[in-house]
Parts: C-alpha cells; structure tokens; sequence
C-alpha cells in the first residue's frame, strides 16, 4: 500500500507536458486576464477623471460668468450714480437757485464717496440719506418733483446693483476653492490611469505577438 501511494505520489509530482499550442494558449489566456483586470479599473478611473474634469470644466465656465457679470454690475453702478449726478447739475444750472445749488452739492459730495468702495450695508445707509435730501430739494423749487423722482430711481438703480454685486462676489472663492480640490483629485488619479493604460497596451501587444505564433506540435515539458 505504502508502494502505491509512493508511486502515485511520483507520477503526480512529474512534470506535464503541454506542447506548444497549449503553451502558447495558456500565455494567452494569461495576457487577456490581466486586460480584463486592468480595463477595469481603467475604466472606473475614467469614469471618475471625467466627472472631475466635467467639474472643473463647469466651474471655470460658471466662475468667468460670475465675473463677467460682477464687472457688468460695477459699471452699471457707476454709469447710474453719473446719471444722477449729471442730472442734477442739470437741474441745478436751469434754475439759477443759490439755495437749490448749495443743497446739491452736499448732494454731490454724498454721491461721491458712496461711488467708492464701502460695503453693502454702508452704501445703504448712505444711500437712505442722499435720497431723504433728493426729497427735500422739492421745497427749495417749485415743479421740480418728476425730476427729482427720476434722479432718485438712478440711486436706487445703482444702490441695487450694488447689492446683487453683494450677493455674488463671494462665488469667486468658493469656485476658486471647488477647482482646486477637482484638480487634487486629478492628480490622485491620473498616475494610476496612466500606469493601466501602458499595461493594459503592453498586454494586448502581447496577446497579437503569441497569436501570431505558429503552432507546431512538438512537446515542451513544463512544471504545471
């Protein structure tokens, strides 16, 4: 019995022997292995490199907007707060009012640092004053309401630029700070999809070098 399994045991520990078409199957089926491996995982980074991307693309497109817009506001802002005041030169100039004149100009000097840069909240209260003296110039003449009307809407109109401005120049930061954290993803990423995409070629280089092979039938013994 001992004999038996001691025979046995020598003629499983021998070596197989393929012969060359199954050899070169065998390094084949080898190569295509991996591909399958590595495709996909290649393909799942693609996937999430593209979504990274596709964001990145996103923000850039949304950020440019955003400050395009921004500076837009700015100008209208501007033009608007020159609309009042040339308006009131004008309405000032066509009265001849020594009284009238002297109220503008405090008017003007308002309007002149509310112009710069001070921030929402600051413009507002400002702004609440200027348009409390635009009102009062009603009393210094007479049919001069419509016009004041019409300088005051300017404020307004450039007050409320202002605020929208408010609203959206923090989106800068905040698609400055999405893109950068797209762009580490990228960077996290990109070297192993790389790194797939020379093996998974490698190995389907491979795979067209053995199929070329011929296949002859003599024997190579190999371990199995």
């Amino acid at each position: 019995m001992n004999n038996e399994m001691a025979v046995q045991g020598a003629e499983n520990s021998a070596p197989h022997t393929y012969d060359r078409k199954e050899l070169i199957e065998a390094v084949v089926q080898k190569h295509k292995k991996y591909i399958d491996e590595y495709t996909t995982e290649f393909n799942e980074l693609g996937s999430k490199i593209k979504e990274l991307q596709d964001n990145i693309d996103s923000s850039n497109k949304n950020r440019t907007e955003v400050m395009e817009k921004i500076e837009i506001l700015a100008e209208k802002r501007q033009l608007f707060y020159h609309q009042a005041e040339k308006m009131l030169n004008e309405l000032a100039e066509s009265l001849s009012n020594s009284d009238f004149s002297r109220e503008k100009s405090l008017i003007m000097e308002k309007l002149a640092k509310v112009k710069g840069s001070l921030s929402p909240e600051e413009e507002q209260k400002h702004i609440d004053s200027i348009l409390q003296d635009i009102s009062a110039l009603g009393l210094k003449a007479s049919d001069i309401n419509d016009h004041l009307t019409v300088i005051s809407d300017r404020v307004k109109d450039a007050l409320g630029y202002k605020l929208e401005m408010s609203s959206i120049d923090s989106s800068e930061e905040t698609f400055n700070s999405n893109i950068s954290s797209y762009e580490e993803g990228l960077k996290e990423f990109e070297p192993r999809y790389k790194w797939l995409e020379n093996r998974i070629n490698s190995h389907k280089e491979a795979v067209i070098y053995w199929e070329k092979q011929p296949l002859a039938n003599d024997k190579q013994e190999v371990e199995a």
